[in-house]
């Protein structure tokens, strides 16, 4: 199944830029190549891929999904402020745009809570309730869906990165430890869309272990995360440092 999935992701990307049909748009091939952008690190695709997703007429239910999904990507990528901020106000504004029509989309909401604190991290002057605001969001994900891979992810995400020193960042094993299981139980149903997010939970989780000391662990979870996603970027770097 691994394999499967691992060829199922790499397809789209290697068979070249392809040009989004508006009346019948295939996401998961488009997934797909937000997420093989992401892991390469090509922010030029990505760009590209924004262009492509708006072009999408806005009444298809999943478009500003999508766009939220590679804003964020976008605002991930770059190590300008500026930039930051503009891709994860743009994230932002999709998603009022998806949650406009779906107030309860519990993966809308959890993206939306991710770019605002990445919003609110970019800039000199902090925006008023803004970390208040996103973390409320995310609680609410959380209780909408709590099962739900991609959330807990996100929320584990967003804990590693409001967290103060090492030692609070280590405490977050239980959280990707819980989003690593609950891909897993996701791994064993039918094929779902969206479907991003098996590899970065690996990933977080390898980094927690990291922090905690944890070699051997950590190494064990990026060959998790490899396996997944050969091309990952920043999983390579990291076991690099483990093994180096």
């Amino acid at each position: 199944m691994f394999r499967l999935r691992q060829v199922t992701l790499l397809l789209p990307a290697l068979l070249g830029p392809a040009t989004l049909a508006a009346a019948d748009t295939d996401w998961r091939d488009t997934e797909s190549r937000i997420q093989y952008a992401w892991y390469t690190e090509d922010a030029r695709d990505l760009a590209s891929l924004e262009n492509r997703v708006r072009d999408v007429p806005a009444a298809d239910p999943r478009r500003n999904y999508f766009l939220a999904l590679t804003q964020l990507r976008e605002a991930q990528l770059t190590a300008d402020a500026v930039a930051v901020g503009r891709a994860a106000g743009g994230c932002i504004d999709s998603a009022d745009e998806a949650l406009a029509d779906r107030p309860t989309d519990a993966e809308v909401l959890a993206l939306q809570s991710f770019c605002m604190d990445l919003r609110s991290r970019s800039r000199s002057v902090g925006v008023p309730f803004a970390a208040a605001r996103s973390r409320a969001e995310m609680e609410r994900a959380l209780q909408l869906a709590p099962k739900d891979p991609r959330v807990r992810l996100l929320a584990a995400q967003l804990s590693y990165a409001g967290a103060k020193s090492t030692k609070e960042r280590a405490a977050q094993v239980a959280s990707f430890q819980s989003a690593v299981d609950a891909f897993e139980s996701e791994r064993q149903g039918l094929e779902r869309l969206p479907s991003w997010g098996a590899a970065e939970a690996w990933q977080g989780l390898a980094q927690v272990y990291l922090d905690r000391g944890d070699a051997i662990a950590a190494r064990s979870a990026l060959e998790h995360a490899l396996l997944l996603m050969p091309d990952y970027k920043a999983a390579h770097r990291l076991l690099s440092h483990v093994t180096g």
